[in-house]
Parts: structure tokens; C-alpha cells; sequence
């Protein structure tokens, strides 16, 4: 970090990442050090481009969560990632890590077809309480909605194709929606105590 700070005025992509590193590190390491019920959401996968943001997440960087993620294991981290093609990697990050969560579909991913390629894929790779149904970034309350019902309406798609195949039962697919949707969220977030 000092090395990188002597360059300051010419950083580049190298120095913004040791600064973003170490403030990361260190914001995590105090939080450590006070065990308090909090938890970190990260958005990941989102980067710049001229006039928006594009869908980028390199392999690497899902292992290199990883890492911060198990040194920090007394902290809970949820992750929204606007990176379909990474999200089975990010299942199994979540899967394996007991302090990691995976939140709805951010950004880039917020499309039918996208959606419940993600639901399908972490109701088959995940517990309920892993994984969280529903996110929104929307600016005023009539977005919010929309989008409380574009994922309500995909979630019941994917539930009911489940349940076609005979994988769920009405009621477990029923069960599982209270969970993701509802419970979950609420036991992540402190809110509740966990029952399941």
C-alpha cells in the first residue's frame, strides 16, 4: 500500500485495486474484531463502460472472495452478481462457505429467461436459507413492484416446472418459496431467530 500510495497521482488499474484491497481488508478486519450481527452485500460483476455498466466477472475473482470471505468467517457476506455465466461458480462458493449468501438478480441479470436460469440452478445447488429471492436496486416504489412481481412471476414458473417433474411436491415448492422469499432474508438480516 505505500508503494502503491508513492504513485498516487499516476495510478492506474494495479494501485486502485491495492488501495481497494486494503481498505476492504481492513473495513473487514475491524468489523472481525467487534463481532457484530451484520452483514456485508456485495454487488459484484458490474463494470464501467462509457455510458453504463457491462457484465464482466474473471474467473479469479470469485476465488479471491473466497479467500476474504473464509479469513473473515465470523462476518456473513451476501452477493449480488450481475454475472450470469458465474454463477454456478458463486453457488458453489456459497455452498461450501457457511458465512456466504447469494442475493436475487442484479442488473444484467434481471430478465425473465436469466432469472429462472438462476432460480433452476440454486434450487438445485443450494438450502433455502443460502439464498435470497429478492433484491432491488429500483429508484421509486412503482420499480420496486414491478420487479416484485417479474421475480414472483419467474419463481412460480420454475417452482411449477419442479413440480411437473416431479422433484417438488405442491407443498414443498410452497415451503421453499416462504423461505427464499421471506424467512430467509429475515434470519440473515437478524431479523428473526433461525428455525430451519
Amino acid at each position: 500500500m505505500t508503494e502503491a500510495l508513492k504513485n498516487r497521482s499516476n495510478a492506474g488499474e494495479k494501485e486502485r485495486n491495492i488501495y481497494a484491497n486494503y481498505i476492504n481488508d481492513l473495513y473487514c478486519r475491524e468489523l472481525s474484531a467487534q463481532n457484530r450481527k451484520i452483514i456485508l452485500n456485495y454487488s459484484i460483476g458490474a463494470e464501467p463502460l462509457p455510458y453504463e455498466s457491462g457484465s464482466k466477472l474473471r474467473t479469479e475473482t470469485v476465488f479471491e472472495l473466497a479467500a476474504l470471505f473464509y479469513k473473515y468467517n465470523n462476518l456473513k457476506f451476501s452477493l449480488y452478481s450481475s454475472s450470469l455465466h458465474q454463477n454456478q461458480a458463486l453457488c458453489t462458493l456459497a455452498r461450501e462457505l457457511p458465512n456466504v449468501s447469494l442475493s436475487a438478480y442484479w442488473w444484467h441479470n434481471f430478465f425473465p429467461s436469466s432469472m429462472r436460469q438462476i432460480i433452476f440452478q440454486r434450487l438445485d445447488m443450494l438450502p433455502a436459507n443460502k439464498q435470497v429471492g429478492f433484491f432491488s436496486d429500483a429508484y421509486c416504489v412503482d420499480w420496486a413492484y414491478a420487479k416484485a412481481e417479474m421475480v414472483r412471476k419467474q419463481f412460480a414458473q420454475v417452482l411449477s416446472e419442479k413440480i411437473s417433474q416431479g422433484q417438488y411436491t405442491f407443498d414443498y415448492a410452497l415451503m421453499i418459496a416462504e423461505h427464499i422469499l421471506y424467512k430467509t432474508p429475515q434470519e440473515l438480516c437478524y431479523m428473526i431467530p433461525s428455525d430451519f
